[in-house]
C-alpha cells in the first residue's frame, strides 16, 4: 500500500468513527460534503482494517461507483476484490468492493465482513441494504454521505447509531477543497402549483409535461449561452424523453450535446461520459443519473430542469460542479436554476442541522433568505450589491415630508396598491416565493397566501 496523507479533518472524521465505536455504537454514519474526500476516508479504513486482520465489504449502489471507487483504491495500491455484474470474484481479497444488487445474492460465497462501509449511506434505509445487514449482524457499520436523510426527508435512525459530522461546504470552499460557485435562477415561467407529490417529491409524469416543451428547453439553452457559454454542463431533467429532446436542441444550437439513462449499454454511457471529461461533449442531459459519486472536476455547470422536493437530491445535483480542478485553479461553479429550486432549498453553501430523527414527527419552518438580481438573475445572500454583476440595488428613500402631504400620501398608496397588485396577479406558488424573497417576507407569509388565494402550498417552502 501507498502512503498518502489525510487532510486534518479527514483524520478528525476517522477518530470520530473510532470513538463511537469504543463507546458501543456500532453503527456510525459521517457526514461530509460532496469533495470532501469520502472515497480516501473509505479507502483509509478500509487499509487499516485490512492491517487488523478484518474482513472489509464496502457496499455502493451503483455501477459507475464501482469503477469510480476501484480506481481510487488501485491509485492508492489498496488490493481489493469487486463483487459486480460482469468481474470475476477473488474472494481471497480481504477487501471487497461490492455493487449491493450482486452481493446480496452471493453472501454465501464471500468471507464473512467484520467491517461494512455503506457509501452515499442515505440509501441504507432501503430493503436490500437492511437486508445485507441483517445477514452481518455482528459487523461494524460505517456509512458516509453528504445529506444523511432520505429523498423524501426521514432520517436514518431505523440504521445508524449516531453522526459524526464534518466540514462545512463554507469551510470546505474557504480551505479550497471545492470550487467557489455562482448561482442563477432566471425567471421562472412554469407553473407548479399544480403537481402532486408522491413519496416526498413531485410526481415525475406531471413535471415532464410542463418542463418537456419546446419554449421551455429553448430558454435553457438561452441562458446557458448568457451566463455559462462554452462550460460543460450536467443538465437534470424530468424524464427520459424530456433528457433527449433537451439533448437533440442543444445540438440543433450548434452545442454538442448527449443524453444518458439507466438503459443506455455501458459501453456507450462510459463513452458519453469520456467525451464529456475531454470536452468533445458540451452538455450531458439525464434524469437522476449523474447525481452521486459523478467525479468530474473539469465539469463548469449545472443546469436544473426539473424541481425537486427533496433537499437531498437538490444537494447532490446542485453541487456536482464545485469540485475543485487543478488544471483550472480559478475555477467558478455555474448552477443554473430554471426551477426555482433554490428558493425551496436554500443556497448549496447554507449550513444545516441534520439529524438522525423523522422530520415527520413536527414541520419546522425554515427562512429562505435570498435576494435575487433583477439584471442577470443571481441568487444570492441579502445585501446592496449583486456579488457576480456587481449591480446596485435601489434603496428605498423615504419621501421627504413636505407641505404637499396629500402628494406624499398618494405616492404612498400607489406603491401600496402596486405592491398589492403584484401580490394579486401570483397564479403559483413559485411566483410567491420569488415575491417574499425579494421583500425578505417569511416562509409563513408563502403559506398564508396560497390559503387566501387557495393556491396548493405543497410545502413548496421548508
Amino acid at each position: 500500500m501507498q502512503m498518502f496523507k489525510l487532510r486534518d479533518y479527514q483524520e478528525l472524521l476517522i477518530d470520530g468513527a473510532r470513538s463511537e465505536f469504543d463507546n458501543g455504537n456500532n453503527r456510525t454514519c459521517i457526514v461530509a460534503p460532496c469533495g470532501a474526500g469520502k472515497t480516501i476516508i473509505m479507502a483509509w479504513m478500509s487499509a487499516q482494517a485490512k492491517l487488523r486482520g478484518n474482513n472489509v465489504l464496502f457496499a455502493v449502489h451503483r455501477q459507475e461507483l464501482i469503477d469510480q471507487s476501484s480506481e481510487t483504491f488501485q491509485a492508492l495500491g489498496i488490493s481489493h476484490g469487486i463483487i459486480a455484474a460482469g468481474y470475476a470474484m477473488n474472494v481471497s481479497e480481504q477487501i471487497q468492493i461490492a455493487s449491493i444488487q450482486s452481493v446480496i445474492r452471493r453472501t454465501d460465497k464471500i468471507n464473512v465482513p467484520q467491517i461494512i462501509i455503506l457509501d452515499e449511506a442515505h440509501h441504507a434505509t432501503a430493503s436490500t441494504w437492511r437486508k445485507l445487514l441483517a445477514i452481518y449482524p455482528n459487523a461494524f457499520v460505517i456509512g458516509l454521505t453528504a445529506t444523511p436523510a432520505r429523498m423524501g426527508g426521514q432520517g436514518l435512525g431505523d440504521v445508524f447509531q449516531s453522526l459524526i459530522m464534518g466540514p462545512t461546504v463554507k469551510e470546505l470552499i474557504e480551505w479550497g477543497n471545492l470550487s467557489p460557485f455562482r448561482y442563477y435562477s432566471p425567471p421562472v415561467a412554469v407553473d407548479f402549483s399544480d403537481l402532486h407529490v408522491k413519496y416526498g417529491d413531485y410526481v415525475q409524469s406531471e413535471v415532464a409535461l410542463c418542463m418537456d416543451k419546446a419554449e421551455i428547453i429553448g430558454d435553457l439553452i438561452t441562458q446557458y449561452n448568457k451566463l455559462a457559454p462554452g462550460a460543460r454542463a450536467v443538465c437534470y431533467c424530468a424524464s427520459i424523453a424530456h433528457s433527449q429532446h433537451t439533448a437533440d436542441m442543444f445540438c440543433l444550437a450548434g452545442i454538442p450535446a448527449l443524453h444518458i439513462d439507466g438503459e443506455t449499454k455501458d459501453i456507450v454511457r462510459k463513452a458519453a461520459i469520456n467525451d464529456f471529461k475531454v470536452g468533445k461533449i458540451k452538455i450531458l442531459c439525464n434524469v437522476d443519473l449523474i447525481s452521486e459519486g459523478f467525479d468530474v472536476p473539469a465539469m463548469e455547470a449545472v443546469i436544473l430542469a426539473r424541481p425537486t422536493q427533496s433537499l437531498t437530491l437538490y444537494i447532490q445535483q446542485a453541487m456536482r460542479a464545485m469540485r475543485v480542478d487543478k488544471d483550472n485553479p480559478n475555477k467558478v461553479a455555474i448552477i443554473i436554476d430554471h426551477v426555482g429550486n433554490v428558493y425551496r432549498h436554500g443556497l448549496p453553501d447554507e449550513d444545516r442541522a441534520w439529524t438522525l430523527e423523522s422530520k415527520k414527527k413536527k414541520k419546522v419552518v425554515r427562512e429562505v433568505m435570498l435576494k435575487q438580481c433583477p439584471k442577470c438573475y443571481g441568487a444570492h445572500n441579502p445585501g446592496p450589491i449583486c456579488p457576480y454583476c456587481k449591480h446596485v440595488y435601489e434603496v428605498a428613500v423615504q419621501a421627504a415630508i413636505t407641505e404637499k402631504a396629500g402628494e406624499l400620501t398618494e405616492i404612498l398608496e400607489i406603491q401600496k396598491k402596486e405592491r398589492k397588485q403584484e401580490v394579486g396577479r401570483a397564479r403559483n406558488v413559485v411566483t410567491l416565493e420569488q415575491i417574499a424573497m425579494q421583500r425578505g417576507y417569511s416562509p409563513r407569509w408563502v403559506k398564508k397566501m396560497c390559503e387566501v388565494k387557495n393556491i396548493p402550498f405543497a410545502e413548496g417552502v421548508k
